[in-house]
């Protein structure tokens, strides 16, 4: 009689701790990332005895009631709720987030992070979300660390140029035997640029000149601001342009450099009457644009260049426009000179001529070297920035030839300074930078754990979770590969709230059950004590 006093006591502490897990799941039913635990019910003996008759087995079992002997965890995926906040993550499949305290790992599904006053990725207990920072290319760099935004990138000078897909060069445009005059739309078929950068940030716009010179050849000149871009072939001869040529199928076949330069020193060019027009000495052709250098008008000390494109600058007056030259046959006009009464006006000069004729093969075009670039010019407006001076190699194997509109599409490796203005997380858990720039760039992958047993994770309170053996080793795997990362989301509670009252319920009558076996087994026991009466 008295041990069902105990079976019954038993049951009212199982169910006690039934309602302990239930009100814990209710508890936790706003609680981000959290997983839900069920209990384990397992029954007790109190008395088992076999006996047999004839051969044949008999039991006499009593049961002791009913204890709670483990829980289990729920990780099922929960709900997400969108935060619109780029550094909250959810991840969506199998797996936890790594985060760093002190000299121990924890695991969560709690995605809440943001970014500290150093650039450190952290939840919102401060500690560090771990991962993988990302090289310049976009891969994986090293070992496990924490994450960190730089707040700001610094200057990169542009060292790569490349032409891509889908940059085309219209076939069916007109061939064109005039040499090149920038300042004349006639005499090239097409011009574009890209922005370049030196090591102090300072941007330049280099500028591509397309001369179709034959069926399948074309000549590209390059200026850098006000100045010529210039090739050397490795043997010191330097050339002014590159010519492309093209396969039947529109696809690069090979490239040359094109246009071996001459250097022309102290040239004098004298004025035609008092017109301000002055022929030069030997009235050469094929000037180079952005190489002129006027030392000297009328016996006077000058600093007047050509800015590249038609126009002859006084670099001592900011750049101010005194005359114009038509590179195709070397025809100079001096506004100051027109009408002056003197008509014997005089220029002293330096300047540029190339021969298309004469050419050098270039090996690789994936990799064609400019010849250096000073940045301490004093005879260019921009190219006086003081920075290290540029060398830039283009490739251009992605070039097209075929019948279509013009396209132009380059890539550069370099930038200004940036400040970062936000970052964003991609599916695959790269997280990406967005400076005043304009630059986006991948700095870090989010790093996923999973267990192949996640009953052996204990639940540390405040969302974490550890293994419950230091020795026991995660599979540590890049975020996007067995779990999609979610940005500007959460993932809640998986806690389902009307099972949960159905639980309450059960419980709350399964404890009334057994509260009532123990007030029924006192009353038999009372009637036997009455017995003796």
């Amino acid at each position: 009689m008295i041990q069902s006093f105990y079976t019954g006591n038993g049951g009212l502490n199982a169910n006690k701790f039934w309602l302990s897990v239930i009100s814990d799941n209710i508890a936790n039913v706003n609680t981000v990332g959290f997983k839900a635990e069920r209990a384990n019910f397992e029954d007790l003996i109190a008395k088992s005895i076999t006996t047999f008759t004839n051969g044949s087995p008999k039991n006499l079992e009593i049961g002791g009631g009913a204890f709670v002997g483990s829980t289990v965890k729920d990780f099922s995926q929960g709900t997400f709720m969108n935060t619109n906040n780029s550094t909250d993550v959810a991840l969506d499949g199998e797996g936890f987030f790594m985060l760093k305290g002190a000299d121990t790992t924890y695991y969560t599904r709690n995605g809440q992070f943001r970014l500290d006053a150093n650039g450190d990725i952290i939840n919102i207990n401060g500690m560090k979300v771990q991962g993988w920072m990302l090289d310049d290319y976009g891969n994986i760099s090293g070992s496990i660390s924490d994450l960190r935004v730089p707040t700001a990138i610094d200057p990169k000078a542009t060292a790569n140029i490349s032409f891509e897909n889908p940059t085309n060069l219209n076939v069916d445009s007109e061939m064109i035997t005039d040499i090149l005059d920038t300042g004349d739309s006639k005499t090239f078929n097409y011009v574009n640029s890209v922005e370049v950068f030196d090591s102090l940030g300072v941007s330049h716009q280099v500028e591509y000149y397309f001369v179709h010179k034959d069926s399948n050849k074309w000549n590209v000149f390059s200026l850098i601001d006000d100045r010529a871009v210039q090739y050397d072939d490795g043997s010191g001869n330097k050339f002014s342009s590159l010519e492309v040529e093209f396969n039947s199928n529109g696809s690069v076949n090979s490239v040359s450099f094109a246009g071996q330069i001459t250097n022309n020193t102290g040239t004098t060019a004298t004025e035609d009457a008092d017109t301000g027009a002055f022929n030069i000495s030997g009235s050469p052709s094929s000037i180079m644009p952005g190489t002129i250098k006027i030392s000297d008008f009328k016996g006077t000390p000058v600093h007047w260049i050509d800015d590249g494109h038609g126009n002859i600058v006084d670099l001592d007056a900011d750049q101010k426009v005194v005359g114009s030259i038509s590179y195709d046959d070397g025809k100079i006009n001096i506004f100051a000179a027109a009408g002056d009464t003197s008509a014997s006006s005089t220029l002293t000069m330096d300047f540029n001529t190339y021969d298309l004729t004469q050419k050098a093969t270039v090996s690789d075009y994936t990799a064609i070297k400019t010849d250096s670039i000073p940045l301490n010019n004093p005879d260019s407006a921009k190219l006086n920035t003081g920075a290290n001076p540029l060398s830039l190699t283009f490739n251009v194997e992605n070039i097209k030839q075929l019948s279509s509109d013009f396209i132009f599409f380059a890539k550069q490796d370099g930038n200004s300074k940036g400040d970062l203005l936000g970052i964003s997380v991609s599916e695959d858990g790269v997280i990406k930078g967005n400076y005043s720039n304009g630059t986006v760039k991948d700095l870090a992958r989010l790093a996923v754990a999973t267990f192949k047993d996640k009953e052996m994770l204990v639940n540390k309170g405040g969302f974490l979770y550890m293994p419950n053996s230091q020795t026991f080793t995660p599979v540590i795997i890049p975020g996007g590969v067995i779990s999609k990362i979610r940005s500007g989301m959460l993932e809640m509670s998986n806690v389902d709230i009307s099972q949960e009252f159905i639980n309450l319920i059960t419980a709350q009558r399964a404890y009334q059950a057994n509260a009532r076996t123990i007030t029924t087994s006192d009353q038999v026991l009372q009637e036997t004590m009455n017995i003796k009466r």
